[in-house]
């Protein structure tokens, strides 16, 4: 067998934590219900999304847990199957309450 470099990967720009929480993405002119599977300040990975295209513009809702309601502009970045990763638009102001809860979250006890 040949010999291959190994594959290296960049690191994510910012943490991930787990979270599963129900998702309205508004996508056209109807609305999607996922659920999440993780999130970070830059984006957010759904389950139960596989009718959504990559470099779809969409807008999504959901609620922290912390109570947080929360509404962002998107676009889906990567697609498997019924799974899609997002990325929050960087100039909406609702991700600043993502980074502090993801950072709240993934703190040393």
């Amino acid at each position: 067998m040949p010999w291959r470099a190994p594959v290296l990967f960049q690191p994510r720009q910012f943490p991930r934590v787990s979270l599963a929480v129900e998702v309205r993405v508004h996508c056209g002119d109807g609305v999607l219900i996922a659920c999440s599977e993780e999130i970070g300040a830059g984006g957010m990975a759904l389950v139960n999304a596989g009718r959504l295209s990559v470099a779809q513009p969409i807008k999504i809702s959901f609620t922290l847990p912390s109570g947080r309601e929360l509404e962002l502009d998107a676009v889906v970045w990567w697609k498997r199957d019924q799974r899609v990763g997002i990325r929050f638009d960087p100039r909406d102001g609702n991700c600043r309450p993502i980074q502090l809860w993801v950072e709240e979250q993934t703190k040393p006890a």
